[in-house]
């Protein structure tokens, strides 16, 4: 017997410490704004007569999620987005299923691109042979954002982003070519927008100015990603008041749609705001696969520094 070690990745440390997590009022309703500019197909009825206004739910959601100072323990993160060609390693580990490498569109699938077409499960999968697991959505910001309470996106709070791989807005001809086993309306997400400098992905860390506080690449466009957090849409718990202020995490049910984070090559730039939920984020359940939908693995460390935890009542 052949025995496949996990590669070694290249991760980066994050300390412990606090961060203001969320969404601000302006940011919120300009993302608001920017949603209805991009999705206008998706405002008005149904045709049952029924009232449809995708945008002002998404409006909603970013206001539940006001700006709340968390603390999270010390943590390393992928510096980059787990590429196909790892994902094969797990397989001939035996440590992951085929499937991801089959299913879905195959043109999204060459060994130097990031994996996507995968589930939740079989993500972390993988992140489990590399003794590690996904990053809960708490770490995912920090990573992004660090401790700029002003920051929008990895390289800062400047609104003019930096290079990278980005979509637009859907076009009808790109909806009724669409290919995909996914049982969600996928058609609605965006095109690819090759002016950034590639037509679909790019090879992760390609964008290298787009570098998080930390040293991060690709946490702003290229794949989306899948984080350890549920996404709960009920009224009282969709926001952040309802979470622990010390590492907070909802752990998902069975069947539950997951957080997903940082927008995609076929997704409007706005998406890619590092405070920023997915507009259809109520479709990923973790059972599901998607072109533009990758991941990175996450694994707590020891703390660093535990003077900036919260205490109660704080």
């Amino acid at each position: 017997m052949i025995r496949v070690e996990a590669p070694k990745r290249v991760e980066v440390h994050v300390p412990a410490g606090r961060f203001w997590m969320g969404v601000d009022e302006d940011t919120a309703r300009a993302a608001g704004e920017q949603c209805t500019n991009a999705f206008p197909a998706l405002t008005g009825t149904t045709g049952l007569g029924v009232p449809v206004d995708f945008c002002a739910d998404y409006l909603a959601m970013l206001t539940a999620m006001g700006p709340r100072n968390v603390y999270v323990g010390a943590f390393a993160i992928d510096r980059d987005e787990v590429s196909v060609s790892e994902y094969r390693t797990c397989v001939a580990a035996g440590a992951c299923e085929l499937d991801p490498l089959v299913a879905g569109d195959e043109r999204y699938i060459h060994d130097d691109w990031p994996m996507v077409n995968i589930t939740w499960f079989e993500a972390v999968d993988l992140c489990r042979w590399r003794g590690a697991r996904l990053p809960t959505e708490a770490e995912w910001e920090r990573a992004a954002r660090g401790d700029n309470a002003k920051s929008i996106w990895p390289w800062g709070d400047l609104e003019q982003p930096k290079d990278f791989n980005h979509g637009q807005p859907r076009a009808q001809a790109m909806r009724d070519i669409e290919r995909t086993q996914s049982t969600v309306p996928v058609q609605f997400f965006g095109d690819p927008d090759d002016s950034d400098g590639v037509p679909i992905l790019a090879k992760p860390g390609a964008y290298v100015w787009g570098e998080g506080p930390y040293g991060t690449r690709d946490q702003a466009g290229n794949v989306a990603e899948w984080t350890a957090d549920a996404w709960v849409h009920d009224a009282k718990q969709k926001g952040y008041d309802q979470l622990e202020r010390n590492d907070p995490h909802r752990a998902p049910t069975l069947f539950e749609a997951r957080v997903v984070r940082g927008g995609s090559w076929r997704q409007p730039i706005f998406v890619a705001r590092s405070n920023l939920r997915d507009p259809f984020n109520k479709l990923y359940e973790p059972k599901q696969r998607f072109s533009h939908v990758g991941f990175r693995c996450a694994r707590s460390t020891a703390h660093l520094d535990d003077s900036t935890r919260i205490a109660p009542g704080e």
